[in-house]
């Protein structure tokens, strides 16, 4: 008989209810917080690459001729729209791209900034669409590496890169004067 009341007044009791359902649910509803918190940084960061290639794309552009210094100070202004993520984790390239009387595009002159340009003379994938024949195009691209803040050794890094093509304004191509 005792044993019968004990557990007609367990099953009837709450008191401790909403701490037990507390404690299941408390590691679900951290994982979701910290899991929010990734995507939003890395996406955060993405939207940073975005602005980081549109100001190399969009300074170079504006020239008609740079140099070495010029194409340094681009870059090194650029690379500062990534703050506050690592700098050193971020690949910057700004290209002239050059195409001929059969549109065929090729690297006229490249820097990089974390990492090399590419081969002058080089040929170059641009859309078809894009292809006019004897015309120029800027092409910046930035690459990151995205190391997420908890839980990297789960997740691993994610890689974000952009590339933005735009076509010279102040004159039909951009020179590189040494």
């Amino acid at each position: 008989m005792r044993a019968v009341t004990f557990l007609r007044r367990l099953a009837t009791a709450n008191q401790g209810l909403a701490l037990v359902e507390f404690a299941m649910v408390l590691p679900f509803m951290a994982l979701l917080y910290v899991g929010s918190y990734q995507i939003c940084d890395a996406v955060a960061a993405y939207r940073k690459v975005t602005r980081a290639t549109r100001t190399i794309a969009d300074l170079t552009s504006q020239y008609t001729s740079v140099d070495e210094q010029d194409v340094t100070e681009i870059l090194d202004s650029s690379i500062q729209v990534m703050s506050p993520y690592a700098t050193t984790a971020a690949k910057l390239v700004v290209t002239q791209v050059t195409m001929d009387a059969n549109k065929n595009p090729t690297v006229d002159w490249s820097r990089g900034k974390n990492t090399t340009g590419l081969i002058k003379g080089s040929v170059y994938n641009l859309p078809t669409a894009i292809r006019q024949a004897n015309t120029s195009v800027i092409v910046a691209t930035v690459t990151y590496t995205y190391k997420p803040a908890f839980g990297a050794a789960f997740v691993g890094t994610l890689p974000l890169s952009e590339t933005i093509i735009m076509s010279p304004r102040a004159s039909a191509s951009v020179a590189l004067q040494p």
